[in-house]
């Protein structure tokens, strides 16, 4: 497990993720918001560098945080191989598996990928799901005004 503070090594693997849309999505954004001033205190996690195979991005370890609020305890995932995600989700390290948290992510297998980690923490979680839409012309949507 690596953490990746280097503002070079972030602004590559931003690029990188681009090359895997739309499921690097999650990942790709909390990268993005950290390369223009990390308002949301994040930072990341890949098994290995330059040649990942799972990506994490999480709250800072320093970052105050809420035990009880699973929005902001919300890690992104991003995945080339899914042994190499659970085996950085096993890492004791990347998850503080004492706070309610989040793990969202748009690759198919996600749920079933983190359960088999999960099961071994003795930990209870629910799925939840939401479809991802793309346009294939967005700029023929009609313009919306909230009042």
């Amino acid at each position: 497990m690596l953490v990746l503070n280097c503002s070079t090594k972030l602004q590559i693997l931003e690029h990188k993720l681009l090359n895997n849309f739309p499921e690097s999505l999650k990942v790709y954004g909390a990268v993005l918001h950290i390369n223009r001033g990390n308002p949301f205190k994040k930072e990341v996690v890949v098994d290995s560098w330059p040649e990942f195979k799972a990506v994490i991005t999480r709250r800072q370890r320093t970052a105050e945080s809420d035990d009880l609020d699973h929005f902001t305890n919300a890690y992104a995932v991003f995945y080339k191989d899914q042994q190499a995600y659970q085996a950085l989700l096993e890492n004791p390290e990347t998850i503080n598996w004492e706070q309610v948290f989040q793990i969202q992510g748009l690759q198919d297998g996600l749920y079933e990928a983190s359960q088999a980690v999960v099961r071994s923490k003795l930990v209870d979680v629910k799925q939840s799901c939401f479809q991802m839409v793309i346009h294939p012309d967005p700029d023929t949507l009609p313009e919306v005004k909230l009042p």
